[in-house]
């Protein structure tokens, strides 16, 4: 959507007005939450770029001395920098490679591992660490050594994810991985049991093929319909080997929801920006449509900039809906911009996702936040309800407690009450440290409006979109047309 809109809207025409003020440090501004922003490509990103993981398959294989083995390594997550892959303390007399050694995820790489004649035969661990700027991770495989006889080629099957939950009428996908050992060379077909009624299901490819020395994969597709029953359903994967008759299998497990009310959670901090070594107060609120929701789980996670954890914590709401915490920030904590992760989860209700941000020290990170979206007239007096044909201002207002973000985009959306953007437009301009920029958008409703309630939406970006920019906050502001 927001491609299309770029399109349509010039970047010449954009323009900037920036009103600041500086902060000082015991100043309490409260930060704000956000939910998917409706530029997001994948819906559930709940804090977006978090972490990921690395799998090896198969998780053991059987070699001759001087041999080579082959290895599927899957990484996924959410995260969007490059993960670069490494086997770490391989014994004498074994080279690996990989390929690809490094990539955006999600990708599978595949790893060779070659022996020379004179390994010892035995069985050996094989350490596969993915790093990235947010952290590492690892995956043990087993590779066995013997000295004589022949192993048999033969070939491995995984599918990735393990489990998927999706809402009966989605679709769920899963990723499955072949790799040849032994210099396994042939083509393998799939078949596909345990699949709830009233759906339908593909593989693309319908078959692969195997050379001997290679990883390949297929994806398998589920499709569902709004009549097909929830719960929880395990599917079996087969694939066959066209030569010889090889049978390998993989399970994964698709779980349906059944028809679930929504949650909505907000969290903030007390403050924006914090010393080391002082306390971080955290509140907020979990509802449903109909109001307050009490007894919900509420899970927290605090992560700093570099990725690593630094508190987490589960707590109950009240019978409001409120619900708060606080913890102490170490004395030596890092400066920068730390995120905070809320999940809010109750039985027969969907999951809700929130978050914020707060800086410590001098972040040398941007730290922007929206704390206000409202509405006035031409006059800039406060105003909610507003007429057909009528022009009103919408404004947002961004306050920055990290480095200086330059060249900042400022946008607005505005959705009718059917759901249809009518208007986005945007503003460019440099976002200092401290400050508090105000920008103010005009927009005249058409004649024949919709009356009802109508949504502003504030985005703030590091830059445009479809060069590869980032949506950093939103919040959604209402207004309505009587």
């Amino acid at each position: 959507m927001l491609v299309a809109v770029e399109l349509l809207i010039p970047v010449a025409n954009a323009s900037y007005k920036i009103e600041g003020t500086t902060l000082s440090s015991v100043q309490a501004v409260p930060s704000t939450h956000f939910t998917v922003s409706p530029f997001d490509d994948e819906g559930d990103h709940h804090g977006n770029e978090s972490d990921f993981s690395v799998k090896v398959t198969p998780q053991s294989q059987t070699i001759l001395a001087g041999g080579k083995a082959n290895y599927a390594v899957i990484v996924r997550g959410d995260i969007d920098d490059n993960v670069t892959l490494a086997l770490v303390g391989l014994p004498s007399g074994m080279n690996s490679t990989f390929h690809p050694n490094s990539k955006r995820r999600p990708f599978i790489s595949r790893l060779e591992v070659v022996t020379n004649s004179k390994v010892s035969p035995g069985t050996y661990s094989l350490n596969v660490t993915g790093s990235s700027t947010r952290g590492v991770h690892f995956a043990i495989a087993t590779l066995v050594v013997v000295s004589k006889g022949s192993p048999n080629a033969d070939f491995s099957i995984a599918a990735s994810p393990s489990s998927l939950t999706i809402d009966p009428g989605q679709n769920a996908q899963y990723t499955l991985t072949l790799t040849s050992l032994n210099d396994f060379s042939g083509s393998i077909s799939f078949s596909l049991t345990g699949t709830p009624s009233n759906s339908d299901s593909s593989f693309n490819p319908e078959e692969v093929s195997l050379d001997g020395n290679k990883v390949t994969n297929s994806t398998l597709s589920v499709g569902t319909d709004k009549s097909t029953a929830p719960g929880t359903y395990t599917l079996t994967i087969t694939g066959v080997a066209e030569a010889g008759g090889l049978t390998h299998q993989a399970t994964v497990a698709l779980i349906l929801r059944g028809a679930k009310t929504g949650l909505s959670v907000t969290i903030s901090t007390e403050k924006l920006s914090y010393d080391a070594g002082s306390s971080v107060s955290l509140s907020g609120n979990v509802a449903d449509p109909s109001g307050p929701v009490g007894d919900a789980t509420v899970s927290i996670q605090v992560v700093d900039q570099q990725g690593t954890t630094i508190h987490i914590v589960y707590l109950r709401t009240k019978n409001d809906g409120h619900y708060s915490d606080s913890f102490q920030l170490g004395g030596d904590a890092r400066a920068g911009t730390y995120a905070v992760y809320a999940t809010a989860s109750k039985p027969s209700y969907q999951d809700a996702y929130g978050h914020c941000t707060f800086t410590v020290g001098a972040s040398s990170t941007p730290n922007v936040v929206i704390t206000k979206v409202y509405t006035t007239d031409m006059r800039w007096s406060a105003k909610s309800v507003f007429e057909p044909g009528e022009t009103l201002m919408v404004w947002v207002e961004v306050v920055n407690t990290g480095a200086d973000l330059v060249d900042g985009i400022v946008w607005v959306q505005i959705v009718d009450p059917n759901g249809a953007p009518i208007k986005v437009d945007f503003h460019v301009g440099l976002i200092s440290r401290g400050q508090t920029v105000k920008e103010g958008f005009s927009i005249t409703l058409p004649i024949d409006a919709p009356r009802g309630e109508y949504r502003a939406i504030g985005f703030v970006s590091d830059r445009m979109i479809s060069e590869g920019g980032k949506f950093l906050t939103t919040m959604q502001g209402e207004f309505k047309v009587s």
